[in-house]
């Protein structure tokens, strides 16, 4: 009897202490910022470090291989921007993920908000990136892209580039707390103890190294996409969708599911393992621009969030 008397009366303080979370813009602040943060500045990082060589070698003899010292130089000034512009894709990406769970089941709210926010970021982070090391290299600023060029490079593979987004960070991150839930399971089935954290890191790694590997003829037939678009391949243009996956096929055959798996395993597995250990989604009730209505949501998030980049592109459409 005491026993039960003492569990109704701990009920409503367990209650109220779970009503006593802060709420509000200072507790996105303190309590999912400082995730997004870890996430962004990490990934960025390791996105400047494999992109520059990928610079290089596409550069024509333009750009000559990079010394310690200029590579030191680069990566010291580029990987702040990177890591600012994947926390600002992070960020947009969680309120698209939270506000769309309200209709659509989480995980496929996670891959559509990772496939739309994925492939439009992604297009500005590379630019920008090479732009940067241009500058730095040669001394001289590479032109701006205007409105018109970067709409223009996105049309080239974008169902594939979409579908690469969407499946393979979206896939992993969704298939993340399954795959630790099932390690759990057998572990604690063994007796084997395994800290939080790193089995985080683990499923979450393991999950991406799978979608990887499920998605790479998507990346290899985007990347093929983007070289007949450099070319001014006739065929297929402007968005060399069945073009793209045919010239893939009659060069690589069968490779294309498996070419460049490595190094792109590398960046998709750490980042969604980086994501599933810090856990992007903590307190789904803290979204940062509330909805106002089905589509309001969207706009305001825009208004908010939006770079200095996606103002211009907004003016040109007004």
């Amino acid at each position: 009897a005491i026993a039960m008397i003492t569990s109704a009366a701990s009920a409503p303080a367990a209650i109220a202490v779970a009503d006593e979370r802060p709420t509000g813009y200072t507790a996105w602040v303190t309590e999912v910022a400082p995730r997004l943060g870890i996430a962004g500045s990490v990934i960025g990082l390791i996105l400047v470090n494999s992109t520059m060589p990928q610079v290089v070698s596409t550069s024509d003899g333009r750009m000559p291989k990079l010394s310690p010292k200029v590579w030191a130089r680069m990566a010291f000034q580029i990987t702040p921007k990177a890591g600012g512009l994947k926390f600002a894709q992070y960020g947009v990406m969680r309120e698209m993920k939270l506000s769309m769970d309200n209709y659509l089941p989480s995980g496929a709210s996670t891959m559509l908000a990772f496939g739309v926010v994925g492939t439009f970021f992604q297009s500005i982070i590379y630019n920008t990136l090479i732009a940067d090391m241009y500058k730095i290299h040669m001394g001289v600023a590479k032109p701006t892209m205007t409105v018109q060029q970067l709409a223009k490079g996105l049309r080239p593979g974008f169902i594939w580039c979409f579908g690469r987004e969407c499946f393979s960070m979206g896939g992993g991150l969704w298939l993340g707390p399954t795959v630790k839930a099932t390690l759990q399971v057998e572990f604690d089935r063994r007796g084997i103890v395994v800290p939080d954290y790193p089995l985080r890191f683990g499923s979450g790694f393991l999950s991406g190294a799978c979608t990887a590997l499920a998605t790479q003829w998507l990346h290899n037939t985007t990347l093929y996409a983007g070289r007949m678009a450099a070319v001014e391949e006739p065929v297929g243009a402007p968005f060399y969708t069945m073009s793209s996956l045919r010239v893939a096929w009659k060069e690589m055959g069968p490779r294309m599911f498996y070419a460049n798996y490595p190094q792109r395993m590398c960046l998709i597995a750490g980042a969604v393992g980086l994501m599933n250990m810090v856990d992007i989604f903590h307190r789904p009730d803290l979204i940062f621009v509330a909805a106002a209505s089905d589509d309001a949501w969207l706009i305001v998030l825009h208004v908010n969030c939006m770079t200095g980049l996606e103002r211009h592109v907004l003016k040109h459409i007004a």
